[in-house]
């Protein structure tokens, strides 16, 4: 899929077309962490509401109020910070927003009462709105174009890694109690913070090499920018992704519990497995997307592989011994799809408006994740747990039909870049 916009090909071919391997393993492994740290923060955060919960007074209601205080403030928060990213830069927004969501756990030490924790939500919730503009401008301006699918598929699997590492703030509560467990937590952030701002060599700012077609076009783009059907398709495929993605983490363990008389023990196994599958899948799709022009197509097929792969689930078709193996493909099917969609994107994205369209698009995750909990919750409390993985099926096949809807989209004409 690509929308033409005039003076795309010049923008993008830069200083990152030639840019040697060296620098961009030091670039994608800096911005590769630096998103790994957002996901731990986003399940940390979570993750600590729950150790302080009986202490703080808190129920499951206010912990499950909080994330969703958080994940909404990210979402409504996201577009703006896409504004601030092609404004003052990508580099400098990154590190504000690590600093901010280290700080807000941090801050989790000394809150004792459900409006500190929501006072809290809301500054994690801000730190964390700025990482996919600017994690994605700063790897468009500095990595080399034939790398690209490469550097987003590690991109994603440093988010995987960051859920997967969140639990460890239940080992640093058992050895320094709840108080240290959150002041230890916030050091990462901190951290990638000064890290992220003394790489300035190696972070191109990306402003830099639209300037000249901001030039040609003149002027800034309106509304119309975001109501591109592209970017509005891109935006509901994003927020389907987030509410199954979310879904299955916060409820497969319970749900597979009741539906295959499987141990806690063995259905977090089976989540873990999930996980992994999905990891190593995304591993696999950035190079595909190095290496294809049709994204769309591998992002399809991936997507209606994993529903395929979900149905024997759903159906309860599949042994607990076989149940591992067919979520390790499932996973690897639906994170294929990662750099691919990535990469449409991209390509969807003017010049001068990398941060605005990152920034717009990727706060459908941050509205799949708000909104889907409450549902699957309330499908587990009515004893429908296998309608959790029907609906799962249900999304990958609409977003299968969304990524090649996405290709059929073209924009009316082309919107001028924003002057910087």
């Amino acid at each position: 899929m690509r929308i033409a916009y005039d003076g795309e090909d010049e923008v993008f071919m830069s200083a990152a077309t030639t840019a040697p391997l060296q620098h961009d393993f030091r670039v994608i492994s800096l911005i590769g962490v630096a998103h790994g740290a957002s996901h731990f923060y986003q399940l940390a955060f979570a993750t600590m509401l729950l150790i302080v919960r009986q202490e703080a007074g808190l129920t499951y209601a206010d912990v499950g109020l909080l994330a969703g205080i958080f994940y909404g403030v990210s979402g409504l928060a996201q577009t703006a910070a896409g504004f601030a990213v092609d404004r003052f830069g990508a580099r400098p927004i990154l590190a504000g927003g690590l600093f901010v969501v280290g700080l807000g756990l941090a801050c989790v030490s000394v809150a004792h009462s459900f409006v500190g924790f929501a006072c809290i939500a809301v500054i994690a919730g801000l730190g964390n709105s700025v990482f996919h503009p600017a994690d994605f401008a700063l790897l468009n301006a500095s990595v080399n174009q034939n790398r690209l699918g490469r550097a987003f598929s590690i991109h994603g699997l440093g988010g995987s890694l960051g859920w997967a590492a969140a639990p460890v703030m239940y080992f640093l509560d058992s050895l320094f109690g709840w108080v240290g467990a959150a002041l230890i937590g916030a050091l990462p952030g901190l951290i990638l913070s000064g890290l992220v701002l003394i790489h300035r060599e190696q972070l191109v700012d990306h402003r830099v090499k639209v300037r000249a077609a901001a030039a040609q076009h003149g002027g800034k783009p309106g509304l119309a920018l975001f109501l591109q059907p592209a970017l509005l398709i891109c935006l509901l495929y994003f927020a389907l992704i987030a509410a199954n993605t979310i879904g299955i983490q916060q409820f497969a363990v319970p749900a597979w519990s009741g539906m295959f008389g499987i141990t806690e023990n063995y259905a977090a196994f089976c989540l873990i497995v999930f996980i992994v599958g999905s990891a190593s899948g995304i591993l696999v799709g950035g190079y595909f997307a190095d290496r294809v022009r049709r994204h769309d197509l591998v992002a399809s097929f991936g997507l209606l592989a994993a529903a395929c792969l979900t149905v024997p689930i759903a159906t309860q078709a599949v042994s607990p011994t076989l149940l591992p193996f067919l979520l390790a493909l499932a996973g690897a099917a639906g994170g294929v799809t990662n750099p691919s969609r990535d990469l449409i994107v991209r390509n969807a994205t003017p010049p001068g408006a990398s941060g605005k369209v990152f920034g717009f698009v990727y706060s459908g995750l941050d509205i799949g994740s708000f909104v889907a909990p409450p549902l699957f919750g309330f499908l587990m409390n009515s004893g429908l747990p296998t309608a959790i993985f029907w609906i799962a099926v249900g999304l990958y096949t609409i977003n299968a039909g969304l990524v090649m809807l996405i290709r059929q989209s073209t924009a009316p004409k082309a919107y001028p870049a924003v002057a910087e």
